[in-house]
């Protein structure tokens, strides 16, 4: 029993955890006045004489970003599992285990952004699911692509 929830922890659970994390990071707690307290000064610290337009603009940028990086991580913990647990090699792309990761992760992305309507300094976003699903599928073609070439050695 304990080496099968070992086995289901190690490829089920960070896929779990991620999206938790990536509620946590829908909170008021990292909404985008909150993070500006922190990142405004670092850039500052690096860029003294840039203009406060340009300082939010790449505040901004660092923050959709982020949009892409968390969900293209989701979409590689999700592949990951179901390729372990139909116990296919990484190196081979499977369809079906890309169709269900990245269904996952825009169904993820789509709740994420509706919970954020219920935050008090949060908005839901069209644009973020965008950029959510975006992410996902750039780590699923990146996975595509490294399997076909991964094929030919």
């Amino acid at each position: 029993m304990s080496s099968q929830f070992s086995h289901w922890s190690r490829f089920w659970l960070p896929p779990l955890i991620w999206m938790l994390v990536i509620s946590l990071f829908s909170t008021d707690h990292f909404s985008g006045q909150q993070t500006s307290r922190f990142i405004g000064p670092l850039l500052r610290f690096f860029m003294p004489e840039v203009a406060e337009a340009t300082i939010s603009t790449i505040q901004f940028f660092i923050r959709k970003t982020g949009h892409l990086t968390e969900y293209a991580l989701l979409f590689v913990f999700w592949y990951r599992a179901f390729q372990r647990h139909a116990e296919a090699p990484l190196k081979e792309w499977k369809r079906t285990h890309g169709v269900y990761s990245l269904a996952i992760c825009i169904a993820y992305a789509v709740t994420d952004e509706w919970h954020q309507t219920w935050t008090s300094h949060r908005v839901g976003s069209p644009l973020d699911v965008t950029l959510d699903s975006a992410g996902a599928a750039a780590a699923m073609l990146w996975i595509r692509w490294r399997s076909m070439i991964r094929k030919d050695e």
